[in-house]
Parts: structure tokens; sequence; C-alpha cells
């Protein structure tokens, strides 16, 4: 019996996503910010990465000649994937002196922060008087094509459970194996059948994926109009703001399947999946 159906729901999908292809659109993603690196603040860097994840980013930004530091919380669900040193922190206070960084940069992370506003004010904290934040965050167009790709999620997810449930064990240990077989054999139809409704009573309705709303409301606190007044009001001064010019969903169906070239194509017909923003410590917005 499952007993948390959103856990089970979030760990299942996140089982399924293809690991390589989203290394790539992070990776894409990293290009925009590095190009924003370059113009703004050109040499050597002291750069945090908030949310490091699996440190694909991190470890990027350092083969492009940056001094990089990496947190993250550590219950990660990129955790045991990790490719470069993250420091796991509690994810309220950053573990770093006043005025350190050159550059503080998030991707895809400020939806997951509770406390998202007084956030801010701690990242401030350990960024230079000239230095610049750069964030990544989902947009609505992103939330409204995800909880599209939802169904055909479960669909997904149905399907390798029935395999997962009927198919042979392949333990190396054969009494165990023949035991797993006995076991399965012995559910009936019904079971199976229960087992399933009972998972798909979970995911009927998505999931919200940040910290606040719902998957409706997420429309509006993913736009670019949520955002930039949550930066306002935290007076940041907004330099510069554009997408990721990609297209993508947050259960990943199709992965490779869809080149990023086709993506990046898809992108102008439904959508970019990020909103991409420049800030410094400022009051005057003009975006």
């Amino acid at each position: 019996m499952i007993q948390n159906n959103k856990v089970f729901v979030t760990a299942f999908r996140d089982s399924l996503i293809d690991l390589k292809y989203l290394e790539s659109v992070r990776l894409l993603e990293l290009e925009c910010v590095l190009s924003e690196i370059k113009i703004e603040k050109p040499g050597r860097n002291i750069i945090l990465e908030i949310g490091a994840g699996s440190g694909w980013q991190s470890q990027k930004l350092s083969e492009n000649g940056h001094s990089v530091e990496a947190i993250d919380i550590d219950n990660s669900s990129y955790s045991k994937v990790r490719i470069w040193p993250v420091t796991n922190y509690d994810g309220k206070h950053i573990p770093f002196p006043d005025d350190h960084f050159d550059i503080v940069f998030t991707s895809n992370v400020l939806e997951h922060v509770p406390h998202v506003i007084a956030f801010q004010h701690e990242i401030k904290r350990v960024l230079k008087s000239d230095g610049i934040s750069l964030n990544i965050m989902p947009s609505g167009s992103w939330r409204f094509w995800t909880n599209v790709a939802h169904y055909a999620f479960i669909i997904k997810t149905i399907k390798n459970i029935i395999i997962k449930q009927l198919a042979p064990s392949t333990s190396e240990n054969s009494c165990n194996e023949a035991e797993n077989v006995v076991k399965t054999n012995q559910l009936s139809k019904t079971q199976h059948l229960r087992r399933l409704a009972h998972l798909f009573r979970g995911m009927a309705l998505a999931h919200r994926h940040g910290e606040i709303g719902t998957v409706l409301t997420e429309l509006y606190y993913f736009s670019r109009y949520r955002w930039v007044n949550m930066f306002t009001i935290t007076d940041w001064k907004i330099e510069k703001r554009f997408t990721n010019r990609l297209f993508y969903t947050g259960y990943g169906i199709f992965g490779s399947a869809l080149s990023l070239k086709l993506r990046r194509h898809l992108s102008y017909i439904l959508g970019s999946s990020c909103h991409i923003f420049v800030l410094r410590k400022g009051v005057m917005n003009t975006v």
C-alpha cells in the first residue's frame, strides 16, 4: 500500500527521466548564462551555484575558467549522481561570508524555496557590491505543457509498473528468484488491478512543482509578471530578462527523441520553458 502518493509519484517520475537528456538541456541553458557572464563580468569570477544538483553546470563553469562553489540540500534528488563537489547546507543560510562572490547562479531552484523572498536577502549578503545574480526559472508555458504531459506520464508509468510486476526477478540468488516469481504469480488479476487503481488515484491530477499554489495557479506563479514582481519587491535591479528559447516539459516524456534543435524551433510555437534574469543590487527596474 502506498502511504504517500505524491512522494511516490515524484520519485517514480524522476526515475523515468533520462539523465543524459536532462544534462544536455541544463548545459544548453547554461550557454545563455555563460554569454551573459562574459559581457557583465569578463575574466575569472568567483561563482556560487545554489541548488547545484548533480553539479553538471558547476563543472562546466569551472571548465570555463571560473572558481566555483556549489551548494545544495542534503536530500536533493540528484545527490547520488553528483559529478562535482557539492556542499550540503540547510537551505536557508548560505555557508559563506559577506561580499564573497562575483556571481550567484541558480537554475530551476527558486521555485522550490518556500522562503524565497527572505532568501533574496541571503543571496545579496554573499554577493559583492558589483556582483550579479543569474537566475533560470520555469515559465508559465512550462507549467501548461507539463500539465498536458502528465497524462502521457500516467500511461508510461502504468506500463512500467505492469512490466515490473509481471517480469521474473533477475536476482543472482536462484532461490530468491524462484520465491519472487511464485509471489508474483500468486497475485490475482484483481490484486494487480487494485494496485494500479491505487496508484492511478494518486496520479489522476498533476501535483504542483513549486512550494506554493496549485498546478493551475502556477501558471501565474511561474509567469514573467510574478518573477518581475518578486525581484522588484526584494530591491533587485533587473538588468536583463529573456528566455532560454527551448521547449520541454517536466516529465521528459520524449526525452532525447526530440533533438535540442527541434526543441528550439518548438519554443517559437509552444513557448519557452524558462525565464532568465540578470540582477544587480539596486532598486531601479526598467523591465
